[in-house]
């Protein structure tokens, strides 16, 4: 007997042996399966995000398995743990409750398999997940406040008889974000998800500096006494029919509808299309949070009777910006087959792009479905701050129709500025050059001297800069005076990145055209920027441009022209095979960018450079066309004998 169990544990022994011989130091030669993990499949996001990554992984040769936990924690965790088994490669979660998952997703990392998440990772341990595809939940609840703002006040009357009501989730603390966020649009002050004050840039302010929200609608506030007397909970993954049919029931008077996510915009707008006369549909109007897929229709049903499905759904918030499916899809490529910090962060902020459809009576006759992505700070816009902006994407209009393409701005239905009278004011344009192209410059002259210079429609420079001017006796001759940033805490005080503008005191001198409301300035100063040769720059074709200073490294620079001038850039090669592009000296563009090279004679070619700072918004360098701003991809040829690059075309 003795014998038969030695024989038996040298068996199981030989078993482990072979089995460890096809393990990694991760844990394990996994078989080519990718889990996917889905909160439910009943929502537009889980159906966009399993299909994009199908169509990613399976071109590779693995498959992909796409399991529903249908809102059930425990199926969620044994789903994971069946994954664990089956030795998956990766595994790629939208979670139900995110806290609860942490020990099984720490198993699985264990076991050497790869973990992405979708959302938020709450309080849970970083070991617990390789990268995150991050939402800013309580920014998109305030988009959704500022789309809600924009529609009210243009088109519901304030001395109506009218009410509002919120549908809201507190099934997890991301949701719960959310929703808070939705509601600040009766919150006169902006504050933090933390009930602090803050400045618009999101810093912590004290009481004496707080500012006004810009999502605060007075119209709402004014109908909202009560916050939890006007909230009823939702089930996120239900249509919520009769969850909207019960609050109108409860209030005949609510005709304007905050929702935790599109699908109960969907449901409910088709609940108003079923049930009330078509003469009282227009009163209605529901907003929300989400990504799009059916809801495109619905929302093209809101702008014009002849397109689309009929609906009240009359704007939204959608994380991912453009494609928050293909976003994930390609964060998890990364993952899989990159470097962590150097293909992929460890947090990766998604975009929020907001949806606007605009009828004809407010686009010039013109129908239209319009998207931009936000910044990641608060902003408000009214419909002729949307129209004028340079990224707008069209998804439909009654001219050409539905464009499903929503990876590039469209020209946009009207051009992309307008001058003016304004309220208050007069508005004046330039088109001047910048590192982008040509580029869009406004100064707002109003009628109590004081005067406000912008770029419309950037998504870069977003500063607004205010000061005093006055008018010379001809009419045309503007003396602007102490351009200051309205925001405080800004690091970029003065406007100085533009020639006709002093960088210092903020000082200019323009020339309008009160016939076509545009204006012309002296662009050939140089801003605040330090001639090349001077300041903390070398000459080019001296210092560290020509020789391998201490640490291993060699930097070269490349003059090019940019919105101030003459601009210069460096890249930095690292003898241990990484890189570093800047802009020394610019003091609107401080991004550092990493990335990795590879030199065969006077070639280097570049790979992933991606922003050292993981919280900012422009992940990778994309105002250049020589660089691939979704890859971070470029090459350039190197000349060591000037500390020279130029930019393979």
């Amino acid at each position: 007997m003795k014998k038969y169990l030695s024989i038996l544990l040298v068996l199981a022994l030989l078993v482990t042996a072979f089995a460890g011989c096809n393990k990694t130091e991760g844990g394990g030669e996994h078989s080519k399966l990718i889990g996917v993990c889905m909160q439910n499949m009943s929502s537009s996001i889980s159906e966009l995000e399993a299909t994009a990554l199908k169509e990613m992984f399976e071109p590779m040769g693995y498959e992909v398995q796409v399991a529903s936990a249908d809102d059930s924690v425990s199926n969620q965790v044994q789903q994971i743990q069946n994954f664990i088994l089956m030795d998956a490669e990766m595994l790629v979660i939208l979670p139900c409750e995110i806290e609860t998952l942490e020990d099984v997703l720490l198993e699985a990392r264990e076991a050497g398999i790869k973990v992405v998440i979708s959302g938020g990772t709450g309080s849970i341990s970083e070991d617990a997940y390789d990268a995150v595809s991050a939402d800013d939940e309580y920014m998109i609840g305030m988009y959704v406040a500022s789309v809600a703002k924009t529609w009210i006040e243009e088109h519901m009357d304030p001395n109506g008889d009218w009410e509002v009501a919120f549908l809201s989730s507190t099934i997890s603390a991301d949701a719960q974000l959310r929703c808070q966020g939705e509601a600040q649009i009766i919150e006169p002050w902006l504050k933090n998800s933390k009930g602090e004050y803050m400045s618009l840039m999101g810093d912590v302010v004290d009481e004496a500096n707080r500012v006004e929200n810009p999502v605060y609608c007075k119209m709402v506030a004014d109908r909202v006494t009560n916050l939890a007397d006007c909230t009823t909970e939702m089930d996120i993954s239900g249509d919520n029919r009769s969850v909207v049919a019960g609050v109108l029931t409860d209030n005949n008077k609510v005709r304007v509808i905050i929702a935790y996510n599109s699908l109960v915009s969907t449901a409910g707008s088709q609940y108003i299309m079923d049930t009330y006369p078509e003469s009282e549909q227009k009163e209605f109007a529901f907003f929300s949070g989400g990504v799009m897929g059916d809801e495109y229709e619905y929302l093209i049903g809101s702008v014009a009777d002849g397109a689309g499905t009929k609906s009240v759904f009359r704007g939204a918030c959608q994380f991912g910006g453009g494609d928050a499916a293909a976003t994930l899809a390609n964060l998890a490529n990364a993952v899989l087959t990159g470097e962590a910090g150097v293909d992929y962060g460890k947090t990766n902020a998604n975009s929020i792009g907001l949806f606007y459809p605009i009828d004809a009576e407010l686009n010039g006759g013109n129908a239209a479905l319009v998207c931009f992505d936000t910044p990641s700070h608060i902003e408000y816009y009214t419909y002729a701050d949307i129209l004028a902006k340079s990224d707008l994407r069209t998804y439909w209009n009654s001219t050409s129709g539905y464009s499903p393409d929503a990876s590039a701005p469209s020209e946009g239905p009207t051009e992309a500025a307008q001058g003016g009278p304004i309220d208050g004011g007069t508005a004046y344009l330039a088109t001047m050059s910048g590192i982008g192209g040509d580029e869009t410059h406004e100064i707002d002259l109003m009628d109590d001297g004081t005067c406000k210079f912008f770029l419309p429609g950037s998504t870069m420079i977003t500063d607004v800069y205010a000061g005093t001017y006055e008018i010379a006796a001809d009419g045309v001759t503007v003396t602007i005076t102490g351009l200051a940033n309205v925001d405080p805490s800004s690091p970029y005080a003065t406007p100085g990145l533009w020639g006709y503008i002093d960088g210092t005191t903020g000082n200019a001198t323009i020339t309008i055209d009160p016939a076509n409301y545009t204006y012309t300035a002296d662009t050939s100063g140089s801003g605040s920027l330090p001639p090349i040769g001077e300041g903390d720059l070398p000459p080019i074709g001296e210092g560290d441009a020509t020789s391998t200073p201490e640490g291993g490294e060699t930097a070269y620079t490349y003059e090019f022209d940019g919105m101030a001038g003459k601009e210069t850039m460096q890249f930095v090669l690292k003898d241990d095979g990484t890189c570093e592009l800047s802009l020394p000296g610019n003091p609107m563009i401080t991004d550092v960018y990493a990335g990795t090279w590879i030199r065969e004679g006077g070639t280097v070619t570049i790979t992933g450079l991606t922003n050292v700072d993981t919280s900012s918004s422009f992940t990778t360098p994309g105002l250049w066309d020589w660089i691939d701003s979704s890859t971070g991809n470029c090459v350039i040829t190197v000349d060591d004998g000037a500390g020279t690059f130029t930019p393979a075309q």
